[in-house]
């Protein structure tokens, strides 16, 4: 069982040589230990993960099957939810000893998350919602307008390298957006402000090729210039040929064999 926990945690990391080796590896943005993680009221783990660690700056691609633990570990990663047991540290934090006032901080100040199903508010317009990261987070608001000269300046630029750069658009409320408009506007509040981490869950589903292709063009390169990690859930397997890694849940998460996959 150890050696099989082992190769799991050799999996999960980088491959390094002799050649390569540094003295002492950076500090993860993400850094994953014994993690283990059960819906409240039941006893079988969904998700079980020996060792998972993500280094600044990485383009990470997460493949599964659906209903294997995809978006519940996404949540997990940014404390949205928080591990039964084990720890997941986030820029050093171990968010399980935080309450949640506090992870909800940590997550405004460091992480953009594109949702599955968006989380726009519906009330307000597309640069609104835009706009919005940098209302909760004074961290984010700064590096937006050393990026763009003003917040809404890198808004503006944001959404006009998705093709969102009409000006009667982006006075538009999100309800009359089409979905792959919404999902657009929601990359653009992800990345807004340099997060050091980005979670993108699905984002390119509603994306004709064209589109798909500017968005991970885009999210690469302000991922890049901003040295943000990314961990980026598709089932597109064209898609993880341009990411330095891939993982395959299934393979990382030893509770997979024991239950069938729920959620």
């Amino acid at each position: 069982m150890y050696l099989g926990r082992s190769l799991t945690y050799l999996s999960a990391c980088p491959l390094l040589t002799d050649a390569t080796r540094p003295v002492a590896l950076a500090p993860a943005v993400v850094d994953v230990h014994s993690m283990r993680f059960a819906w409240r009221g039941t006893t079988q783990a969904l998700l079980e993960i020996e060792a998972l660690r993500v280094a600044p700056g990485e383009r990470m691609f997460l493949r599964g099957p659906s209903g294997s633990g995809k978006s519940t570990l996404l949540s997990l990663l940014a404390g949205v939810l928080t591990a039964s047991a084990g720890e997941i540290l986030l820029l050093g934090h171990n968010l399980a000893a935080l309450s949640g006032a506090q992870r909800d901080r940590i997550r405004a100040d460091h992480v953009g998350f594109i949702f599955q199903m968006f989380n726009l508010i519906p009330y307000l317009s597309v640069m609104e919602n835009v706009m919005l990261p940098c209302g909760f987070s004074q961290r984010r608001r700064l590096r937006a307008h050393q990026r763009g000269g003003t917040v809404e300046a890198e808004a503006r630029r944001l959404l006009g390298a998705l093709d969102m750069a009409d000006a009667g658009l982006l006075a538009r409320p999100v309800t009359q957006l089409s979905v792959g408009q919404q999902q657009r506007v929601a990359a653009a509040r992800a990345l807004i402000g340099a997060p050091e981490l980005v979670i993108a869950d699905e984002p390119t589903s509603s994306l004709d090729a064209d589109r798909r292709n500017a968005f991970v063009e885009l999210l690469f390169r302000e991922c890049r210039e901003a040295g943000s990690a990314l961990v980026f859930v598709s089932h597109d397997p064209g898609l993880a040929p341009l990411f330095d890694r891939t993982v395959e849940l299934t393979t990382l998460n030893l509770a997979a064999e024991a239950q069938p996959p729920t959620r």
